[in-house]
């Protein structure tokens, strides 16, 4: 035992030991000497008087750290901590001197060290947004400089050289830009092209009209009566002199945009078209129709970055052309609003909707007090109605009354003869499909009949949330409601079959669409007011699911039929809307997943033409991570990341920063008494409506009732 020493004198007996004299505390026999009388303490040797020891203050240790090095915390031994050099320990006894951070301080330093990458990570892909957008139009303008720098010298070059002195100049003072005189001279003179060539290596708007009309190889059957050289001086647009493209660009708005949003006379247009007529047609609504027809001009392949880019480029300048065709002398013109309402759903289409709502505002105040060449009383009729049933499809979407003439009472085409409907339809995309592709009558001015009719129910639904006619009452609420089903039930059968095994045509299923879709928006606001019984909630939500479900089976359809890529940009509105409701209102059949997937595969497919699906697409991923649906990873790496889309693009996209509808203003209408009228009145007016006979059912019969008329 005598190789071990003693235990150092705890805290108590150092202070007993101060306190009193001076004694071993091993005893005499044990050879050691006290702590008291032991040497080498400094500052502890001091003699006391009267025999007693000397007393010594104890030593205190260094500086200790509270985050010891690995091989001390090891040894249990206290450590100065002197990072980053080795600590005193380790260094006396040659130890590797490591340290290794403690498990909960490690995490909050990852936690923060995490955050500040997330926040710095954010902050550069900000900047790198903003130094593309600025490299974007640096080089958009510095391309536009070296065309026109070309354009002119080509000008220049050929005055007094070949001939074309006295025409170069008189189309300078008649205003012709010097991209058109130079095209003109390239085609006068092939010689003069090579200036065209050298001042840039992107595609120029003469390429892309090459492109194009290399690709039109057939007659179009546009060709104007009696061509003569007045007729090439002055023609309906700048961009191209091919009948071909034009031919093509007409053939694509015809076939898919003008059956849904019939803004004009198909056929007095074309007629004035060939005839060179300015009462029926304008060189700014050719423009605009050709402008239209350019989203359709692209690949469905969305990777195809250099085909989305010539067919912009093509869009713009038909675009640029159609806003310099109008004047304001001509504003009030009939074919100028017709222009006007054609260059709101390009703006739309392009993902800038606050810019084309100006347009769609200007062709309704301007249609108050329209002059010029008098349209048929049929034409006028279409352009009408077709005005009012686009300004009511901007208003569904943008949740807003937007200010407009008072919708006419009088019957809807009334003036139109429906049996004169010769118009035939048929699946076209390329040229060439109008010699290969069987015809099927359109039923274009019946399904353009039928839709304005909804949609003046729909401008009613709009009054009663967003006008100013009192609160949101159970009797108003379910006039709009029955208003809806008579249409429905009205709808004659040449467009009411919607049968995928008898291939309905594209128009007459965005019908059926907009209709399911509207009974969506009519009756979801009533699931949120929180004022109706869990039976009587539960009855709602049946409703609004069975419509959703409806118009994405309808969707679908389209889809496998047509494919994605052809539907109109107000249509990827009803979609990502009755796809909202399904995935808040029935997560499970189908799943929401599946729901999402569905939705965002669709707006990919359209992207390729349609820019505004792109900032819609990211709302829907913002609905999906709100709602807790997991994506899979296939379409994770399909969609990529939609950070980049900012506010504007929603702005422009939306011209509100959600698709939603704004539930907060709405709420604010619903009448309190709601729930208590709810059940009598639905038994008048709907109930009461189609089965006289099961007046005063039961509760559960009048739910069994609901079911009947949704399946009707």
């Amino acid at each position: 035992m005598s190789a071990f020493r003693s235990l150092a004198p705890s805290n108590q007996q150092a202070e007993s030991i101060s306190s009193s004299s001076a004694k071993p505390i091993n005893g005499p026999s044990s050879g050691r000497a006290t702590p008291a009388t032991s040497g080498g303490a400094s500052g502890g040797a001091g003699s006391g008087s009267g025999g007693d020891a000397p007393q010594r203050k104890r030593r205190t240790a260094g500086s200790v750290s509270t985050m010891a090095c690995t091989p001390c915390r090891n040894a249990r031994q206290k450590c100065n901590g002197t990072r980053p050099n080795i600590c005193s320990r380790c260094a006396a006894r040659k130890l590797r001197c490591i340290y290794e951070p403690h498990t909960k301080t490690h995490k909050n330093d990852l936690i923060k060290e995490i955050e500040n990458l997330r926040q710095n990570n954010a902050n550069l892909q900000s900047h790198n947004r903003e130094i593309r957008d600025d490299a974007h139009t640096l080089d958009t303008d510095n391309r536009n400089l070296r065309e026109e720098g070309a354009w002119q010298t080509t000008i220049l070059e050929t005055i007094g050289s070949n001939g074309h002195d006295r025409e170069i100049i008189s189309r300078l003072l008649r205003g012709d830009s010097h991209q058109s005189i130079a095209e003109w001279l390239r085609l006068e003179n092939p010689e003069c092209a090579r200036g065209l060539e050298a001042p840039t290596t992107h595609h120029r708007l003469i390429d892309v009209v090459k492109l194009y009309e290399a690709q039109c190889q057939q007659g179009d059957g546009l060709r104007r009566l009696s061509p003569s050289p007045s007729e090439v001086e002055s023609p309906w647009t700048k961009v191209t002199t091919s009948h071909k493209l034009i031919a093509h660009l007409f053939d694509l708005y015809f076939n898919w945009v003008h059956p849904v949003h019939m803004l004009f006379s198909e056929s007095d247009f074309k007629h004035d078209f060939r005839g060179k007529i300015q009462t029926n047609c304008s060189a700014s609504l050719v423009n605009a129709v050709c402008a239209m027809g350019c989203n359709l001009l692209q690949s469905e392949d969305v990777s195809d970055r250099r085909n989305r880019l010539d067919a912009a480029t093509l869009r713009d300048g038909f675009m640029n052309e159609a806003r310099a065709n109008l004047t304001p002398s001509s504003y009030s013109y009939m074919t100028s609003i017709q222009t006007l309402a054609v260059m709101f759903l390009v703006e739309l289409s392009s993902g800038r909707a606050r810019k084309g709502i100006g347009y769609l505002r200007s062709a309704m105040d301007n249609l108050k007090n329209s002059i010029g060449p008098p349209l048929s009383d049929e034409a006028n009729e279409i352009t009408v109605w077709g005005l009012h049933t686009l300004l009511t499809s901007c208003a569904s979407i943008t949740y807003q009354k937007l200010y407009a003439p008072p919708t006419p009472r009088e019957g809807i085409f009334q003036n139109v003869d429906m049996e004169r409907d010769h118009a035939v339809w048929r699946f076209y995309r390329h040229r060439g499909d109008e010699r290969e592709l069987p015809t099927r009558p359109s039923h274009a001015i019946v399904t353009a009949c039928y839709q304005a009719k909804l949609f003046r129910v729909i401008d009613e639904s709009l009054n009663l949330y967003y006008g100013v006619r009192g609160q949101v009452s159970a009797e108003a609420f379910l006039e709009v409601y029955r208003r809806y089903l008579d249409w429905k039930t009205d709808v004659p059968p040449v467009i009411a079959n919607v049968d995928v095994a008898d291939q309905p045509l594209p128009h007459i299923l965005y019908l059926h669409v907009q209709y399911h879709t509207a009974l969506v928006q009519h009756v979801s606001p009533l699931l949120h007011c929180g004022l109706f019984s869990p039976d009587d909630h539960a009855e709602l939500v049946r409703i609004v699911v069975y419509h959703a479900r409806s118009s994405v089976e309808l969707l679908a359809h389209a889809r496998r039929l047509y494919s994605a890529r052809f539907s109109m940009p107000l249509l990827s509105f009803c979609l990502i809307h009755v796809c909202d409701g399904l995935v808040r209102f029935s997560p499970s059949e189908p799943p929401a997943s599946d729901t999402v997937e569905f939705c965002l595969e669709v707006l990919q497919q359209n992207s390729a033409g349609f820019a505004l699906c792109g900032p819609l697409q990211s709302l829907c991923c913002q609905t999906a991570e709100e709602c807790g649906v997991q994506l899979s990873d296939e379409m994770r790496a399909l969609m990529g990341s939609f950070d980049h889309y900012v506010m504007d693009d929603i702005l422009d996209a939306c011209t509100r920063l959600s698709y939603t509808q704004p539930l907060d203003q709405i709420l604010l209408r619903i009448d309190p008494e709601i729930a208590n009228e709810w059940p009598g009145e639905w038994q008048r007016q709907v109930v009461g409506a189609t089965e006289q006979a099961r007046r005063g059912s039961s509760s559960s019969g009048r739910y069994m009732q609901i079911g009947n008329v949704l399946n009707d």
